[in-house]
């Protein structure tokens, strides 16, 4: 669909450079046989002393001919106006992706897919509003949506109804937990309860994402990295600390339910196991930069 929008706009944009171009002409032509009118027509008028000394009121410069375009010119208005309906033909009917000349213009009707985009497609009904709201949250925390997709993938595969199977309770698209609910209520003013996140859509919970992650940027300070994010979701006093920084180590439930994150197998889960998971799983949205 957006495809077809953006063909449909370039054809506009086409036709509406030949009517500009053949009008910038005319105006040009009539312009100047305009100059050329009053040039020719001009009216000298002998004042009263002169006119009862030399025996006349007034004349007029004799008239010339009109100026009328020529059958060459013509031919040029004819050949450039079958190029440029050409071109549009063209672009319209076999084109698949819009000029690098109209691609800036045109770039919110086309553009790059989102990263992981078409894996929200499994979950998202509405994926170009999900995409939509996905780039307006990531512009509001200030952070790139490559990170925000990677982090709602790792967490929830972008299902906003699914819940955390190893008995945490966690829910939706960045597995809320139920402080973390209460704590929203309290900002928002609301009364959501965990049943209530899970019957919302991935576009509704996007609300409660970004205040979410509002909230931990505003205790913790800023997100400066995809690491930075993800601990922001996972345990937030962490942000910004050590590569070595511990969250969990073995022998605590916290460290069974997560133990897939210890990628080193040292019995410690720190932001250095993080961070290389991160970097292993999403390379491409790690090394986005703000």
């Amino acid at each position: 669909m957006r495809k077809f929008l953006a063909k449909i706009l370039l054809f506009v944009l086409h036709i509406a450079l030949m009517c500009l171009t053949f009008l910038a002409y005319l105006l040009y032509k009539l312009a100047k046989k305009t100059n050329l009118t009053l040039k020719t027509a001009v009216m000298r008028i002998a004042g009263p002393q002169s006119s009862a000394d030399e025996m006349h009121g007034f004349y007029l410069v004799p008239a010339q001919p009109q100026v009328q375009v020529s059958p060459q010119q013509w031919r040029w208005i004819t050949i450039v106006s079958l190029i440029l309906v050409s071109t549009n033909l063209v672009t319209y009917f076999w084109s698949d992706s819009s000029s690098s000349a109209t691609s800036g213009f045109i770039s919110e009707v086309k553009r790059e897919s989102l990263y992981l985009i078409d894996k929200a497609s499994l979950h998202v009904t509405d994926v170009h509003s999900f995409e939509f709201k996905v780039r307006q949250v990531s512009r509001e925390l200030d952070i790139p949506p490559e990170w925000l997709m990677s982090v709602m993938y790792l967490e929830s595969k972008f299902d906003p109804s699914i819940q955390n199977l190893r008995g945490s309770g966690a829910t939706g698209l960045i597995q809320f937990m139920v402080p973390a609910v209460q704590d929203l209520n309290d900002r928002l003013g609301t009364t959501y309860y965990m049943s209530d996140i899970r019957r919302m859509s991935a576009q509704e919970q996007l609300n409660l994402v970004h205040a979410y992650l509002q909230t931990v940027r505003e205790r913790y300070g800023e997100y400066n990295s995809l690491t930075d994010l993800y601990l922001g979701i996972f345990y937030p006093k962490a942000i910004n600390q050590d590569m070595c920084y511990a969250l969990f180590a073995k022998g605590t439930r916290s460290y069974n339910q997560n133990r897939g994150l210890d990628e080193n197998k040292d019995g410690v889960i720190t932001n250095s196991d993080i961070d290389r998971r991160l970097k292993r799983m999403f390379p491409t949205a790690y090394m986005m930069t703000k």
